[in-house]
């Protein structure tokens, strides 16, 4: 009896849990019933304070006000919210977070260091100035020379010049730096001035900037003791250097340093300056690192010279006093930085290869060249890169159109490089014993994307005793650093006008773009306006009062002008012979503002709007021109022989190309297209535009410019097939070109294959 209850409980013991948890809830629910005016018991309970003792009440069984404060019980008022009484919606007033444009900026990544370069003697052509620019231009982020000469305009392009009206040196180099104070103080870490008398080492300056501090307050020079004063100053002859720390503590005071100065030494009133609002004096040594400068006053750059350590070691090299020695010393330190950078990459070299027996993959570790990244892996077949066969006159494999073409051009050149190379290393490790001009047997060329251009050598050679002797030898151009180009970037959404020349073959074709044009333009309303030029020869013209030719494409252009209200399509007749794109924009650049952007097009374009888009982003106006190449269909005849025409263009190798023969479709600014003509007619005085038929002489046109000409594919670009006319009168190479451009655009060559098989399959069946 005892165990079958023992077994009756211990089926039943979980629910006597529940029981009594549920049997408490209901007794607490009748305490707390909300037809009794009293607090619930939550006094009693304990539950108004938290914590054993606690006096501080808790809030959240009341609710927070509108300003987010917590509320007691005696604030807290109900509300009924009703569909007549809805809650009021509270706005919270936010303050907006100020982001840059830029990452820089916002991380406050600054350039490295600012050169400033007192020009005393002169800006001209001849001045040491242009000598210093050429010499260093390239080697820090930023030069800016300030001067008080006359400035000749025919300085090369580029330099940047401040003028001051000051003749004391003293308000020279104090407005100088209350310039950089004022321009440049945040965006750089240092700060330095130089006379137009020194040549400055670039790679030995940015070595030594790159290896100190820029948190301290830094006046770096050659340093020379005022006894007087107490105080140590840098000398201007040898330039000196200022942290941006410093600058910032003596910058706002240049005024009163002004005011107070008590010499006629420039560089000594700067120190004085530094030495009483930032208590700093000069200094040459800092951080391990040394500021070396070297005297170049009545020397010349001879072997006693060239050996002389503490040269070789200099930053700056100063009483320089003839252009020709700034270009000497630039020559000699350039070799010396190359013979150290040889030495050091054969220091690295020897350790990597006794490091890599060491390495988790061992000997198979280890790549050649030294140093290099390992050859691409391929992971599938398709991933496998072809190699290019080539001999002293032909390539195989360069085109899918042409497996064998001429080596001529830049190809020539790199084949011709690489065997030049390949003979002089031969020489070298063998010691001459081969003769030169060894005979190329097969050449083999890749392009790693990981590390470069791959060849291999098969070179039949002979020895100077006249034996034959065969190698194999492979060779790596390495791939360079990425560098990247500061460009300007378009955000404007400029009004975009398309310019469509139109003649009598057109007339059915241009319907079908004015209705993509309505539904990519008007319907979406893009900021873009067509201009439509309707060429007419001489007889059509004279007859276009009583028979004009296209009077129905103006009817239909009217219709959209009335269904699009806003739309911005008009139209031009001319009356030429042979149209030619610089001709009609000599008609059309007379009627626009200078600011306006133009784009040349063909009724064949298929527009959208993410090419437009580009069009904006990439005219930009005083620095380029853009000239996309289309994607152009091939003949519908062929590719679709036995499917329905589809309305829109796919990008197939099967339907089309980009076609990189023509020049049709190009973009640009009107003040650019006009200052690019004028150039062009001085190269070409007294010519009319009778002889410019190619759209081909549009770009040479703007390649004669300094004009950035931006050429390169766009899939949005579709342009459909159309036959090509070639003008006989074109000159010999365009009408060549255009002969070209019109037997490729018919089809692939595959295509073209299949269907001379299917005819002579045709014809074999007809003759049985």
């Amino acid at each position: 009896m005892s165990s079958t209850i023992n077994r009756t409980m211990r089926r039943w013991r979980p629910l006597i849990s529940i029981l009594i948890g549920a049997s408490v809830g209901v007794t607490l629910s009748f305490l707390c019933s909300p037809l009794v005016n009293s607090t619930c018991g939550v006094e009693r309970l304990g539950l108004a304070h938290i914590g054993l003792g606690s006096s501080r009440k808790t809030y959240s069984l009341y609710g927070l006000d509108g300003n987010g404060n917590p509320m007691d019980d005696e604030e807290f008022q109900p509300v009924l919210m009703t569909a007549h009484n809805p809650p009021e919606k509270k706005t919270v007033e936010r303050n907006n977070l100020l982001r840059f444009r830029y990452v820089a900026p916002e991380l406050q990544i600054k350039d490295k260091i600012f050169v400033a370069v007192a020009a005393t003697h002169g800006m001209d052509l001849e001045s040491m100035s242009v000598a210093i620019n050429k010499t260093i231009g390239h080697l820090v982020p930023k030069i800016v020379f300030f001067t008080n000469k006359p400035v000749d305009s025919a300085l090369p392009p580029g330099m940047q010049i401040v003028q001051f009206s000051a003749e004391q040196p003293i308000m020279y180099t104090f407005e100088t730096w209350n310039y950089i104070f004022e321009h440049f103080a945040k965006d750089y870490d240092w700060f330095m001035l130089i006379q137009d008398d020194i040549y400055l080492n670039g790679d030995k300056l940015m070595n030594f900037v790159n290896h100190i501090s820029i948190g301290r307050d830094t006046y770096i020079g050659l340093p020379t003791r005022e006894i007087d004063m107490g105080f140590t100053y840098c000398r201007k002859e040898a330039g000196y250097i200022i942290s941006r720390n410093l600058l910032k503590k003596f910058g706002p005071d240049i005024g009163d340093c002004i005011k107070t100065s008590t010499s006629s030494l420039s560089d000594l009133e700067v120190g004085r300056c530094v030495y009483q609002h930032a208590n700093q004096q000069c200094t040459s040594l800092y951080e391990g690192s040394i500021y070396n400068s070297y005297n170049f006053d009545g020397k010349s750059l001879g072997e006693l010279e060239m050996n002389d350590a503490h040269m070789r070691q200099a930053i700056t090299v100063f009483h320089v006093t003839e252009r020709r020695s700034i270009y000497q010393l630039h020559k000699f330190f350039s070799e010396v930085a190359i013979n150290e950078t040889e030495l050091e990459i054969e220091k690295i070299k020897n350790e990597i290869e006794k490091v890599v027996p060491y390495t988790p993959a061992g000997e198979d570790g280890w790549t050649w060249p030294t140093g290099t990244n390992e050859p691409f892996k391929p992971t599938t077949r398709f991933d496998v890169i072809g190699w290019q066969y080539f001999t002293t006159t032909h390539i195989y494999g360069h085109s899918e159109i042409n497996p064998k073409t001429q080596l001529v051009g830049p190809d020539k050149q790199d084949i011709d490089e690489i065997l030049g190379t390949a003979m002089s290393k031969l020489n070298s490790d063998y010691s001459d014993t081969f003769s030169s001009g060894g005979r190329l047997v097969n050449g083999y060329r890749r392009f790693d994307p990981t590390r470069g251009m791959e060849y291999t050598l098969d070179l039949q050679l002979q020895t100077i005793d006249k034996q034959t002797v065969q190698k194999r030898v492979q060779l790596l151009r390495p791939l360079g650093p990425a560098e990247i180009i500061n460009m300007p970037y378009v955000t404007e959404y400029n009004q975009v006008t398309i310019i469509v020349p139109v003649t009598i073959n057109d007339r059915e074709q241009l319907k079908v773009f004015l209705e993509s044009y309505a539904s990519v333009c008007l319907e979406t309303h893009d900021n873009s306006a067509l201009m439509l030029i309707f060429i007419y020869t001489p007889a059509e013209a004279r007859v276009m009062a009583q028979d004009d030719i296209y009077s129905n494409i103006k009817q239909l252009v009217s219709h959209y002008v009335r269904k699009y209200a806003g739309s911005r399509i008009s139209w031009i007749s001319v009356k030429t012979t042979i149209p030619s794109p610089i001709a009609i924009m000599d008609v059309i650049s007379a009627k626009h503002p200078p600011e306006t952007l133009f784009f040349l097009s063909t009724v064949n374009a298929e527009l959208s709007q993410e090419y437009l888009n580009r069009v904006r982003m990439n005219s930009i106006l005083g620095y380029q021109v853009f000239f996309p190449i289309p994607f152009s269909q091939y003949d519908t005849t062929i590719i679709y022989k036995d499917t329905p025409n589809p309305e829109k263009i796919e990008v197939s190798k099967n339907v089309g190309r980009f076609e990189n023969l023509l020049y049709e479709h190009a973009s640009f600014y009107n003040s650019d297209f006009v200052n690019a003509r004028q150039i062009w007619d001085e190269k070409h005085p007294g010519s009319s535009t009778d002889h410019i038929q190619s759209d081909t002489d549009l770009f040479e046109m703007f390649l004669a410019t300094k004009l950035h000409v931006f050429r390169a594919v766009d899939p949005a670009l579709k342009e459909r097939y159309h036959e090509r006319v070639c003008q006989p009168t074109l000159r010999e190479d365009h009408y060549q070109r255009c002969l070209e451009s019109r037997a490729d655009g018919l089809a692939s060559r595959q295509q073209l294959a299949m269907l001379v098989f299917a005819q002579g399959e045709k014809e074999k069946v007809e003759q049985l």
